[in-house]
């Protein structure tokens, strides 16, 4: 993380909520594998700058909740489950799936107090989600065009970079990199839209394929004359991706997306985990869902190659947003999309406190394009 450095010569630019550590937006956050926490087993975990348990009761269900007993404070990852309770390993305080502490084993009265922030956690493409609040705006996202499908989800390796989740999610927006990393000559329209409770924002990026050389051409003759491909952003915590849109093979045959979520977690020391899920329809025949399996090994061929050659920016980033250009617009529209998202009780103390006298951000520094 370099915001602090070089602060004489090159002042860092801050913003309410986007680039900002001290601030946590309401937003689904991937834990870990939905192995790590087997039955009646409990595991801690550290994101955002804040430790939680998860459990798994005898029921089956997961609970979460901070870490730390209310009694001493000792670590709630080395208690043991008890029936869909958890107790403490010092003193055996046990607590409920809400946090509230149901039984003291010496006798004495339960302290009012005796309670912990419980947390909504639920499982969903063979991973944990965790929300920083005890009851979740909504369930993990999916593609609208997936709900109530059977799908394929592929998971890829994770990679923690040492720089804000923010800045590794608006790579895909970044029309110039298209063309001066990955040598994509593809002049690409923006089109975008939010959604009207603010928690959703999508960019959908066109262009005509260029016919100058052989290579080019043959693409034309496979995909069509145009390309496209869309990113959905939900609470600035998930990417939604979407390749391939519109495209028919050989100018005949329909082709099905290929899709990938990005879940990004904010880590400690400054750094963010994000990990790629590969998602593909699972279609009833054979031949169908191996065809889908194919498209979702290209898909990580794909992501890998586009991956390696962006890891040497994102890992020794210092982002700024002084001169931003019109070409930039859609960096522009995410930054002022996640400055308006609300926050957790996971930010800094005077960051939510804040918040709850200011709901509207009055502080908001504007970003614009050619400013």
């Amino acid at each position: 993380m370099n915001r602090d450095k070089n602060g004489a010569t090159q002042p860092h630019v801050g913003h309410p909520v986007f680039n900002n550590w001290d601030v946590v937006p309401l937003a689904w956050y991937l834990l870990g594998p939905t192995e790590d926490v087997a039955p009646l087993k409990v595991k801690a975990y550290e994101l955002c700058n804040q430790r939680v348990v998860v459990f798994r009761g005898e029921d089956g269900r997961l609970r979460a909740m901070d870490a730390f007993c209310s009694h001493m404070g000792t670590d709630l990852g080395i208690g043991r489950v008890d029936g869909n309770q958890l107790r403490c390993f010092f003193h055996h305080w046990r607590y409920d799936g809400d946090g509230v502490c149901t039984d003291i084993p010496c006798g004495e009265a339960i302290p009012e107090r005796a309670r912990l922030q419980a947390y909504d956690v639920r499982e969903r493409y063979g991973f944990i989600w965790i929300w920083p609040e005890r009851q979740a705006a909504g369930d993990v996202p999916e593609y609208p065009e997936l709900q109530g499908s059977a799908v394929y989800a592929i998971r890829g390796r994770a990679v923690t970079r040492p720089c804000h989740h923010n800045i590794n999610m608006i790579n895909g927006l970044d029309a110039q990199h298209l063309r001066t990393v990955h040598n994509i000559p593809i002049e690409m329209t923006l089109k975008t839209e939010e959604a009207a409770d603010g928690r959703i924002i999508e960019f959908r990026m066109e262009g005509a394929i260029p016919d100058k050389t052989l290579v080019q051409r043959t693409i034309r003759g496979l995909l069509g004359t145009r390309y496209a491909y869309s990113m959905r952003y939900v609470d600035a915590s998930i990417g939604m991706l979407r390749t391939l849109e519109d495209v028919r093979w050989f100018g005949r045959w329909q082709a099905e997306p290929t899709r990938m979520i990005f879940a990004y977690t904010p880590l400690a020391n400054g750094q963010a985990r994000t990990q790629p899920i590969y998602i593909a329809r699972k279609p009833e025949s054979l031949f169908g869902r191996m065809a889908s399996y194919v498209r979702l090994v290209l898909t990580v061929l794909g992501f890998l190659w586009l991956r390696d050659e962006d890891g040497m920016i994102y890992d020794n980033i210092r982002f700024q947003t002084q001169t931003m250009l019109q070409i930039d617009a859609g960096l522009v529209r995410f930054i002022q999309y996640v400055n308006r998202l609300k926050l957790s009780r996971w930010s800094t103390s005077g960051h939510y406190e804040k918040l709850k006298k200011n709901p509207a951000q009055t502080n908001e520094r504007e970003v614009i394009p050619g400013g």
